[in-house]
C-alpha cells in the first residue's frame, strides 16, 4: 500500500492530487507484479471526497487492466453495485465513456443508444462523450505503461560521457541530475529521458538570455533513451521563491526573499555566493512588487523571443523557471511545447502541462470531452500561465482556489474551466498584497488573466512593457493613473479648464494693455477716445472667442479620438502617433495661436486708428505693435506650461487605455523637453524687456512698472516650478520608451 494513502485528509487538495496519483501508480504496479487482480477497496481511504474521486480512477485502471488479461471484464454495473457511492451524486459519465470505447475497441458492437436508455439522468453529458466524430482519448489520469529505462539511472553512475552527480529533479517523463561532462571537464544539467520529443530540435532554435542554454544532445538507441545536456543553473527554481513567500507576511517581503532562495539553493549544492555581483545587488535592493516586475519583465522577453521563433512553451511554473547563482530566471522544460519550425511535430502530440497554471482554453484542449483542439493554442496561452505564476509569487497564494478533488477527472477539469472563465478577483485579496504594491501591477496581471483571449496582451513583448512600466513609478503615475487621482476626477471638464487657462493670462494680459495704450497714446491724440473704445471691443470680441474656439476645437478632436485594440494597420498606427503628438503638443498649439492673435492685434490696432482718426505718429504705430507683442508673447508662456501639464496628465493617459503605451516614439518626449525651454527663457525674458521698454518710454509710470515687476516674479517662479514637473516627467517617459523600443527591436 502507498504511504501517501494515508496522509490524504491533511493535504490541499493539488497536493492531494498528487498523492491520488501515486495511490494510481502503486495500483497500476500491483497490477503488472501480481498474480491476482488488486482489490479496489484496499486502496480506499477515509476522506469521502478523495475516496470517490480515487474510486473512479481506479476503476478506469481496472477496467483496462481486466480487458487487457481476462478478455471480458467487469461491467460498470458491477462496480456500481460493488460500490454505492458512485450513485449518491450522480453516475460518473467518464466510467460510461471508458467502458463504450473499450467494448468498441475489443470487437463489441455498442450502440451509444442503449447507453442513453440504461442512464437517462446523465443523457446529455453522454450523447457530448459519444460523439462520433471527436476522436477518443482517454479520461484516464495514469496511463499504465513499461517500465521506462531512465528511471534505474541513480547519481554515481556513468552515463555514456557523463558522471551523475547529483538528482535536481523528475517527472513522469524525465529525470534530471547536476553531472559532469568528461570530456569538457564542465559541470552541466543532465536530463535523461525516453526518446520520444522534439524538444532538443526545440530548444536549438532558441538562444535567449532568459531561456536555458542546450549544448547538445545524445541518443542510445540501445536503451532508448535520450541525453540532453544544457547549461547548469545552481540558483534552484522560482517554486523555492514561492515557498519562503507563503511563509512570509506581505509586509516583510522584499528582494532578499529571491536571494534567500539563490542562497539556499547555493549552499545545498556547495557553491560559492555571488556577493560581488551587481545583479545580485540589485535584487537585494529591490521592493516586492519590483522583484516580481524585474522577474516578469524578463521572462515575458523570454517567451515573446520564442513566440516568434513558433516555439509555445505551454508548461510555465514556478518549477519551470530555473535561477542563476545571480538571480537570473531563465525558462526550463520545453518538453511538451510545440514548435512550427519542427517538421513532423503536431500541437496535440506534445500536449500536455500543469492544471494550476494552464489557461481556461488549454484546460478545454485537456479535457477529452471538450471541442477545443491543442491546435487552437497560441502565445496568450502561455502569457495567462506567466500571470498566474506572477500573481502567486506576488501575493503567496494561487489566483483561484483550489478545487476540492470530487466526482471525476472530467468534472474536476469542468470545474476549473469555469473557474477562469469566471475571471480572477485580484482586486479583492488586499491582505496579500505588499503595502507598497502598484495599482498598475494589479491591473496588469488582472489583464494576463482574462478570460477572453481578446482581452489579454498580445505578445510577451507588451506584457514586458507593461512590467516595465511599474518600474518606473513617475511614468506609471502618468501613463495610467489611480481611479482616485486628480486627473482622474477632472474626466469631462477638460475642454472648460483649457479654456480658463488660456483665458484668465490673457485677460489679465489685454486689462494691463488697454489700460497701458489707453494712457501712453490714445490720451495723447486727438478725438481718439471713442474710436479707441470701438476698435478695442471689436477686436476683443473677434480675437477671444475664435482663439478660444480654435483651442477648445483642438482639445474637443483629440479626446474625441477613439480606436480599437492595437491594430497591424500601418495607417491606423500612424494616425494613433499622430493624435498622441498632438494631445502632448496642445500647450505649444494654444501658445501659438494665442501669439498669433496679438500679433495680429498689434497690427490691426494702430491700422484701424489710422482709419478712423487719421495718421498717427510713428512712434504710436510702434508702441502699438510692440507693447502687444510683448504682451501677447508673456500670455503665451502661460497657457503652454499649463495646457502642457493638464495634457499630459489628464488627456494623454486616455489615448493609451486600449493601446499599447510603447508606440510613441521617444524623440517626442525630446523635443517637448526642449519646447519647455524655449517657454521658460520666453518666461523670463519677456517681463524683462517689458520692464525695460517702459523705462525708456516713460521711468515715471512706477505703477506699470510694479504690476509688470510682480506679476512676471510670481509668475515666473510658478512657471518655473511646472517646468521643472514636465522636465523630470519628459525625462522619465523618455528612458521609458527608449528601453522599450530598444526591447521590441
Amino acid at each position: 500500500m502507498s504511504e501517501p494513502l494515508h496522509q490524504l485528509d491533511s493535504l490541499d487538495s493539488l497536493s492531494a492530487l498528487s498523492a491520488l496519483t501515486e495511490v494510481m501508480e502503486q495500483f497500476v504496479n500491483d497490477w503488472e507484479t501480481q498474480q491476482a487482480p488488486p482489490e479496489i477497496k484496499q486502496y480506499q481511504q477515509n476522506d469521502e471526497t478523495l475516496s470517490r474521486f480515487l474510486l473512479i480512477e481506479l476503476i478506469k485502471i481496472d477496467l483496462e487492466f481486466r480487458w487487457e488479461r481476462f478478455n471480458f471484464p467487469k461491467r460498470i454495473k458491477e462496480y456500481l453495485d460493488e460500490f454505492p457511492m458512485l450513485l449518491e451524486d450522480t453516475i460518473p459519465v467518464d466510467l460510461l465513456y471508458e467502458e463504450f470505447h473499450l467494448l468498441r475497441q475489443n470487437g463489441f458492437e455498442v450502440d451509444p443508444a442503449d447507453y442513453l436508455s440504461l442512464f437517462p439522468t446523465v443523457s446529455p453529458q453522454l450523447e457530448q462523450l459519444f460523439d462520433l466524430n471527436h476522436a477518443y482519448v482517454t479520461t484516464k489520469i495514469i496511463n499504465q505503461c513499461p517500465p521506462q529505462a531512465f528511471h534505474h539511472f541513480q547519481p554515481g553512475h556513468t552515463v555514456d560521457d557523463f558522471e551523475l552527480l547529483t538528482l535536481l529533479g523528475k517527472g513522469a517523463f524525465a529525470k534530471v541530475y547536476q553531472a559532469r561532462q568528461t570530456s569538457m571537464q564542465r559541470i552541466v544539467a543532465l536530463k535523461i529521458s525516453e526518446d520520444s520529443s522534439s524538444e532538443p530540435q526545440t530548444l536549438a532554435q532558441l538562444d535567449h538570455d532568459n531561456i536555458v542554454r542546450v549544448f547538445d544532445q545524445r541518443i542510445m538507441p540501445d536503451k532508448k533513451i535520450r541525453l540532453l545536456y544544457m547549461q547548469y543553473l545552481p540558483g534552484g527554481t522560482l517554486q523555492s521563491v514561492v515557498e519562503i513567500i507563503r511563509k512570509t507576511a506581505p509586509a516583510e517581503r522584499s528582494g532578499k526573499i529571491l536571494v534567500s532562495a539563490v542562497n539556499q539553493s547555493l549552499e545545498l549544492r556547495g557553491e560559492s555566493r555571488p556577493s560581488e555581483s551587481l545583479i545580485y545587488q540589485k535584487i537585494n535592493s529591490l521592493t516586492w512588487p519590483e522583484t516580481i516586475c524585474w522577474l516578469g519583465i524578463r521572462l515575458a522577453n523570454a517567451l515573446n523571443y520564442a513566440h516568434k521563433k513558433g516555439v509555445l512553451h505551454r508548461d510555465i511554473k514556478p518549477a519551470n523557471v530555473l535561477l542563476t547563482a545571480e538571480g537570473i530566471p531563465k525558462l526550463a522544460d520545453f518538453n511538451i511545447s510545440f514548435s512550427s519550425a519542427v517538421t513532423g511535430t503536431t500541437p496535440a502530440a506534445y500536449f500536455g502541462g500543469s492544471l494550476a497554471y494552464m489557461s481556461p482554453e488549454q484546460l478545454e484542449a485537456y479535457d477529452p470531452t471538450h471541442q477545443r483542439l491543442p491546435e487552437s493554442l497560441d502565445e496568450k496561452s502561455d502569457i495567462y500561465s506567466l500571470g498566474l505564476v506572477l500573481w502567486e509569487l506576488l501575493t503567496g497564494v494561487r489566483a483561484f482556489q483550489d478545487l476540492p478533488v470530487s466526482s471525476g477527472w472530467s468534472t474536476l477539469l469542468k470545474q476549473m474551466i469555469s473557474q477562469r472563465k469566471a475571471g480572477a478577483s485580484l482586486k479583492a485579496s488586499p491582505q496579500h498584497l505588499p503595502p507598497d504594491c502598484p495599482e498598475h501591477l494589479v491591473n496588469v496581471l488582472q489583464k494576463c488573466l482574462a478570460p477572453e483571449l481578446e482581452e489579454r496582451w498580445t505578445s510577451g513583448a507588451n506584457l514586458a512593457n507593461q512590467l516595465e512600466l511599474c518600474l518606473n513609478p513617475r511614468a506609471q503615475q502618468i501613463l495610467f493613473p489611480p481611479s482616485t487621482s486628480w486627473s482622474s476626477r477632472l474626466r469631462g471638464w477638460e475642454i472648460p479648464i483649457v479654456v480658463l487657462i488660456v483665458l484668465i493670462p490673457n485677460l489679465f494680459a489685454g486689462l494691463f494693455n488697454f489700460f497701458h495704450n489707453q494712457k501712453h497714446i490714445v490720451e495723447h491724440l486727438k478725438n481718439s477716445q471713442e474710436a479707441f473704445w470701438q476698435i478695442q471691443s471689436v477686436i476683443n470680441l473677434i480675437a477671444y472667442p475664435l482663439g478660444l474656439s480654435l483651442i477648445g476645437w483642438l482639445t474637443w478632436t483629440t479626446l474625441q479620438f477613439r480606436h480599437g485594440k492595437i491594430s497591424e494597420n500601418h495607417k491606423e498606427k500612424q494616425d494613433t502617433k499622430l493624435i498622441q503628438k498632438r494631445c502632448l503638443r496642445l500647450g505649444h498649439y494654444a501658445a501659438l495661436i494665442c501669439t498669433t492673435e496679438w500679433i495680429i492685434a498689434g497690427i490691426a490696432y494702430p491700422i484701424s486708428m489710422h482709419y478712423a482718426i487719421g495718421a498717427l505718429p510713428a512712434s504710436a504705430y510702434a508702441h502699438f505693435l510692440g507693447s502687444l507683442l510683448l504682451c501677447g508673447l508673456i500670455a503665451a508662456s502661460y497657457p503652454f506650461f499649463g495646457i502642457t501639464y493638464l495634457s499630459l496628465h489628464a488627456i494623454y493617459p486616455r489615448l493609451l487605455k486600449e493601446n499599447d503605451f510603447s508606440q510613441q516614439a521617444p524623440d517626442t518626449f525630446k523635443q517637448m523637453k526642449r519646447l519647455t525651454w524655449v517657454y521658460l527663457i520666453m518666461a523670463f525674458l519677456v517681463p524683462m524687456l517689458s520692464i525695460a521698454s517702459l523705462a525708456m518710454i516713460n521711468l515715471d509710470d512706477k505703477i506699470a512698472i510694479g504690476i509688470l515687476t510682480v506679476a512676471g516674479t510670481l509668475g515666473a517662479v510658478s512657471i518655473l516650478r511646472v517646468f521643472q514637473v514636465l522636465q523630470a516627467d519628459f525625462d522619465s517617459l523618455s528612458a521609458l520608451y527608449s528601453k522599450n523600443h530598444r526591447t521590441n527591436q
